[in-house]
C-alpha cells in the first residue's frame, strides 16, 4: 500500500467501521497493559534491586526473588481490591 494513500474512512461500511473501532480499542488496551507492566517493573525493580546498584550473579539473588515476588504480589491484590470496590460502588 502507497503511503501516500489515505482511506477515507467515511466510505467504510458499518462492519469495516466497527472492525476498525475494536483494533483501535485492543491496540489501546495492549498500550496500557505495557505501560502498567513498565511500571510495576521499575518499582519493583527500585525497590528490591537498585539499592545495591546491579545484579551481581547475573540473577537475583534469594532475597531480591523474594522481594520483587512479593512487591507483584501486592500491587496486585491492591489492583484487584480497588477493581472490586469500584465495581461494588457501580452496584450501588
Amino acid at each position: 500500500m502507497d503511503p501516500q494513500t489515505q482511506v477515507d474512512i467515511s466510505k467504510l461500511s458499518d462492519a469495516d467501521k466497527k472492525e476498525l473501532n475494536q483494533v483501535l480499542t485492543n491496540e489501546a488496551q495492549k498500550s496500557t497493559i505495557q505501560q502498567t507492566v513498565h511500571h510495576l517493573n521499575d518499582v519493583c525493580w527500585k525497590k528490591c534491586v537498585a539499592g545495591k546498584g546491579k545484579i551481581t550473579a547475573g540473577s537475583l539473588d534469594r532475597t531480591e526473588e523474594a522481594c520483587a515476588q512479593n512487591c507483584v504480589e501486592r500491587w496486585m491484590d491492591t489492583n484487584l481490591s480497588i477493581l472490586k470496590n469500584l465495581d461494588s460502588m457501580r452496584g450501588h
